[in-house]
């Protein structure tokens, strides 16, 4: 079994030498040598008025997006009544 080709890395080759890690890294970054730290994102503010909590999905909380989510429904449900 083939070991990856980067200096002290043991893991099996899975493409062009390299193993899965530095095979995705090479993909991605054009070298397998390159790490890039994830961005963390701020926590941006629910819409919703009044509201302090944390956007989860459409810029609304998970509270207000249920509110926001059901209403949708409701209105695509009336629409195919009328």
């Amino acid at each position: 079994m083939k070991v990856c080709t980067v200096e002290g890395c043991p893991r099996p080759v899975k493409a062009r030498g390299l193993c899965s890690t530095h095979h995705q890294r090479m993909l991605r970054n054009g070298s397998p040598h390159i790490i890039r730290k994830k961005m963390k994102k701020e926590p941006k503010q629910c819409q919703w008025v009044n509201c302090q909590g944390h956007s989860v999905s459409k810029g609304y909380c998970s509270r207000h997006y249920y509110v926001y989510r059901t209403s949708i429904l409701r209105q695509a449900e009336e629409s195919v009544r009328a």
